[in-house]
């Protein structure tokens, strides 16, 4: 997986340079990667990368060799931002990102990345002032991770980069497991390993002699009140931001890809990408089971954007051989059933090495809103809401009550509040005491850089991926967006309603109906009334499914998987290490054997399970 490396510790060049390359090697041992690494007295930086966003040699320096800088990722708006630095004076030589980052740092010092529209990690070391600066993206689009011990301090881009360094403790942080298994995310900076903890979204991380300072430059804060404005004047502003963030990041001519859904997010991106010339190297990917509704839907929507569209069928058994690899990128973090992009990832990028992703188009625009949020409560009472909420959309992995089924009596007591802590917290910091608003905060904040993101790194480990939603501008417009029109994503499906009308006709996942009233909604709707009558009368055999879903975990691990699920799951190593209920696990084993539909419980606790063995035992 591409990313950074780096730490600041007292030693020579030579020892810092091994070490380097035992960071590199834990966080990507894959030799299609490119490492790029430098060390000096007392610090030491790396690149892990496939080098397709960024091609150029690093690290970049300046002219006078004081600065060094390494950077992954992209720029999004890097042709202005060169314009306007030739004009300040700054002689820019290639058109490689790092180098404009590099003259950035020069001009405006550490608040160089509150500028960036983009994706990235940086680090740099300044040898005026013998410190380490590392920063990211509004979104922490390439998650970062750091840990202080006696022998100094450590960052890279993965868990296991940090474990490379032997004075990290590997004590494991058990409120970490407990949030992982019931909101399928770790909340907060936690990771499974209590002294690394990940670098928060847009922040610049300065490390010196004498210490570690972190500080945000931005955050997603909702306004305190909102303007009067008609509806439409929102998604008419929407589909003109929409269309500049995608633009942005256009394919130019590259050969590319975008990952399309039978839903509307990335449908909404080609639609936009269709619009604009240099597509003609663009191709639409969809994986699943064979004849499913996203690879139908797909079909036509990449048949109306006249681009070529490949359907990768998604192999049932597709963990046996990748599922280790994908604890690795995830760091144990990532539950198994989410991490299907990885059986096809390769695949894909045979297609082209650049893909997009609709990533982030749910949360910005109203997947989390339920009608519980419009209504005042009490402090006390606002937690449980939130988590009323949840159950309604049923995502909660393990719920709450759950826990004491689960979970030993040691565990419970070591886990304490700080589960309902930590999420409070982040209720307190969208300073906002309305539910919607906090919502969407944690799910900027939480939800996005700790789960969604997954999805992107596994993919990674093959081709870059673009992310046209995220966006600066049009991240700034989702906060100005009064969350009733938040509510059921109406904003969002209303602006594409009214751009592309042609196809929003065409269904979507998982309705499986048109997103606007048309002659195909009639006959969708009543195909489904015809359905529901010959199953009333008993011919449900002719009425055929309701809908064709893309993957299926509970039948997969009930058969083709069993053998491998057992054996991991009910293994005297995962039933002793003293987190769990040993008849716990071997009742939800037996009872998703038995028909009841667990997969994703026990795609979490397989994460766990193979973590440990990777980087514990």
């Amino acid at each position: 997986m591409p990313g950074l490396i780096g730490f600041v510790k007292p030693g020579s060049t030579s020892a810092a340079g091994q070490l380097l390359e035992q960071m590199a090697a834990a966080l990507e041992p894959d030799p299609r990667f490119r490492r790029e690494l430098h060390s000096g007295e007392g610090f030491g930086l790396g690149r892990v990368s496939l080098a397709i966003l960024s091609p150029g040699p690093q690290p970049v320096w300046s002219d006078d060799r004081k600065v060094c800088l390494f950077m992954e990722g992209e720029v999004f708006d890097a042709a202005e931002l060169r314009r306007a630095l030739g004009d300040g004076g700054h002689d820019l030589r290639s058109e490689d990102d790092a180098e404009l980052a590099l003259h950035l740092y020069l001009e405006y010092g550490k608040e160089f990345a509150s500028r960036l529209n983009g994706a990235f990690i940086v680090a740099l070391w300044d040898f005026r002032r013998r410190e380490l600066i590392v920063t990211n993206d509004r979104l922490g689009l390439y998650p970062v991770y750091h840990a202080s011990t006696s022998r100094g301090f450590f960052f890279a881009s993965g868990v296991r980069g940090l474990l490379a360094e032997r004075s990290l403790p590997r004590r494991i942080d058990r409120i970490a497991m407990a949030e992982f298994l019931t909101f399928d995310h770790v909340l907060g900076q936690r990771t499974l390993i209590e002294d690394a903890r990940l670098l928060p979204q847009a922040s610049v991380l300065v490390c010196r002699q004498g210490g570690v300072s972190i500080r945000k430059y931005w955050e997603p804060i909702s306004p305190s009140s909102y303007p009067i404005r008609k509806d439409i004047a929102y998604s008419d502003e929407l589909i003109d931001i929409f269309r500049r963030a995608v633009r942005r990041q256009s394919p130019n001519g590259q050969q590319a890809a975008i990952l399309l859904s039978g839903g509307m997010d990335s449908r909404a991106i080609l639609a936009a990408m269709a619009e604009g010339p240099g597509n003609g190297h663009l191709s639409a990917v969809t994986w699943g089971i064979p004849g499913c509704d996203d690879e139908r839907f797909a079909g036509e929507v990449a048949r109306l954007a006249a681009i070529p569209h490949h359907a990768l069928p998604l192999r049932p058994d597709w963990m046996r051989s990748l599922a280790e690899t994908g604890v690795r990128l995830t760091d144990g973090m990532g539950n198994l059933v989410n991490l299907h992009g990885l059986a096809v990832a390769e695949d894909s990028r045979r297609l082209a090495p650049v893909l997009y992703k609709g990533f982030l188009g749910d949360a910005m625009f109203g997947f989390g809103m339920r009608p519980r949020y419009w209504a005042d409560y009490d402090e006390a009472s606002r937690l449980h809401v939130h988590l009323e909420a949840y159950r309604d959309y049923n995502v909660l992995t393990f719920d709450l009550p759950d826990h004491q089924t689960l979970f030993t009596d040691a565990f419970r007591k070591r886990v304490g509040e700080g589960l309902l802590d930590d999420y409070r917290a982040a209720m307190r910091a969208s300073r906002s005491p309305q539910l919607s608003d906090q919502r969407l905060y944690i799910d900027y904040t939480q939800r996005v850089p700790r789960m969604t993101i997954n999805g992107v790194e596994v993919v990674r480990q093959y081709a870059a991926v673009r992310l046209p939603y995220a966006d600066n501008e049009l991240m700034d417009f989702s906060l100005r967006v009064p969350p009733g029109l938040r509510m059921g994503r109406q904003v969002m499906i209303q602006a594409f309603v009214r751009a592309y009308p042609s196809y929003a006709q065409i269904p979507v996942t998982p309705s499986g109906v048109p997103m606007m009233a048309c002659a195909r909604d009639l006959l969708v709707r009543g195909g489904a009334w015809a359905r529901w009558h010959l199953r009333r009368v008993g011919l449900g055999r002719l009425a055929g499914p309701d809908s064709r879903p893309a993957k299926d975990y509970d039948g997969w691990f009930r058969t083709v998987l069993r053998d491998w699920v057992e054996e991991t799951l009910l293994s005297p190593a995962n039933l002793n290490r003293g987190y769990f209920k040993p008849g716990a696990v071997r009742q939800l084993v037996q009872e998703h054997m038995a028909g009841a539909d667990h997969a994703v419980r026990l795609g979490a606790l397989l994460s766990l399970e193979l973590w440990h063995r990777q980087f514990v035992d």
